[in-house]
Parts: C-alpha cells; structure tokens; sequence
C-alpha cells in the first residue's frame, strides 16, 4: 500500500523527525558526523552533550536554519529543503523552505523579541505577517497563547518590562502562535537566572501533557528525566549514547556517557 493509499490514521505512526547519515561541516570542522535518530509524534526528545558537541547545530539543520551537507533530514514524512524525483534529490527554492520552516516553532538561548513591540504584539506579528489572518484572529489568538503561558495580565508589557522567565514564555506563546506541528527547544533556560527556569519548564511540562512534539536541547536533567520521552547523548557530532531518559541518566553504559553526567548531575 502506498503512502497515498494508507489510512488516515497509519501517518500518525511514522516518526515526526528522521535523521539519517546527517553529517554537517563548517569549513574543515565536522561538526555533525553521521546522525541518525527519530522522534516520534508527541514524544518530548531531549537532546544532552557538551558545549560545541553538534547539538544546536542539529536544531538549525531540523528548520533549515543551516544546510546538511550529507544525508537526509525529514519532518512528517517530508525532506527538509529538498525534493525528490526519482533517485535524485532537487533543493527547493526559498519560499517552499519557508513554507516548511512555518510548521516548525523554533525557541531560542535568547529570547529574540522584538524590542518595541508589547508582548501582544510580539506574539500577534508572525500570524499576521506570514499566515495573513486578520488582525482580530490573530490578538485573540495571541490573548489566549499568553493567557496559556501564565502572561494574560502582562500583554501590555514591552521586553524591557518582563524578567528573563517572563520573556521566554513570550517566545514560546510567540512560536505556538504558528500552529506548529514541532517546536525546538535551544536550551530555553541556559540564560535565565536559577529562580526563574522553573516557570519556563512549567510550560514545557504543559505542552508535553498537551501532546506537543518536541526536541529540547538542555542540561536540564531533571525535565529530562521527569517529562522527557527519548534521550540521546551527543558528543564530537555523533550520537554516543541513547534511551529512555531514566535509563541513561540513571544508568549511563558509555564511559563518554559517565564523565559527563558526573558534571552536570
């Protein structure tokens, strides 16, 4: 049968996200070497690793923030930034990569709100702009998404005005507001102050119960543990280790695995 041909119901089971071979290069630095993972629908998928071990990198290449330069890479049964026919692989011009990159939400180390825009209007831009609803729908939706995200009474605030919890939480309802069948976690809370992660986890937590799709890279090993579904450990560009989060986090086989866990446990 044919993927034409199949049940409604048999898209769900295929992975969200399939990486096969990725391999990544800046100049003469391999920065990603032969990824292969998925990450099936609904799953929160956390991605753990040392600093400039590929993580983000891979994150960037999942919305075509970068080219892969071997490989595939595809999201909901689709290659990411290509076409194929027959047995060769065509890139997509620019506005078909954009139409891609909008069912992908992407969330940032840095909040990147716009600075003269109020958190309403952060969140109301994008739909707007890119999916040209009405500006009526898209406050409603934006009212909703920050009543969502626990910023309901603050829609009036501009970043300036927010704590770093806060505005990350804007982002977060800023990227939902695209209706994204995935969202992307950057280490959300790498630039937060200790007592402000906990409220942005607290959304991460709510979208995992809602059934969102997500792929977090973290050193949260707490969430990880407690909500995450899969975990893979990276290292020099290559998967080194995976499992359920427990497993690995509790009982990691690979020594690379050990030595670092023993840092950020």
């Amino acid at each position: 049968m044919s993927d034409l041909e199949a049940p409604a119901g048999s898209q769900m089971k295929k992975p969200m996200v399939v990486a096969e071979g990725v391999w990544k290069s800046f100049g003469r630095i391999d920065v990603l070497r032969g990824i292969d993972l998925h990450v099936d629908h609904g799953n929160v998928f956390c991605l753990v690793g040392p600093s400039g071990s590929g993580k983000s990198t891979f994150l960037r290449c999942i919305n075509r923030l970068e080219t892969i330069d071997a490989g595939r890479l595809s999201v909901a049964g689709d290659l990411i930034g290509y076409r194929e026919k027959g047995d060769r692989l065509h890139e997509m011009t620019e506005k078909d990569i954009a139409a891609q990159r909008r069912e992908i939400g992407m969330v940032f180390q840095r909040f990147n709100l716009f600075p003269h825009m109020t958190a309403l209007q952060n969140v109301m831009e994008a739909p707007i702009k890119v999916r040209r609803l009405s500006k009526k729908e898209s406050r409603e939706r934006a009212q909703q998404l920050l009543d969502r995200v626990g910023l309901g009474d603050k829609t009036h605030l501009y970043p300036n005005q927010l704590s770093g919890g806060q505005q990350q939480r804007v982002a977060i309802a800023r990227a939902l507001a695209m209706e994204p069948k995935l969202m992307l976690f950057d280490e959300p809370t790498s630039a937060l102050d200790p007592e402000l992660v906990g409220e942005v986890l607290d959304v991460m937590r709510q979208l995992a119960q809602d059934g969102m799709t997500m792929i977090v890279v973290t050193h949260e090993m707490g969430f990880a543990r407690e909500v995450g579904d899969a975990l893979v450990f990276i290292d020099d560009g290559l998967v080194v280790e995976s499992g359920h989060p427990r497993d690995v986090i509790g009982n990691p086989q690979h020594e690379r695995t050990k030595a670092f866990l023993s840092k950020v446990l």
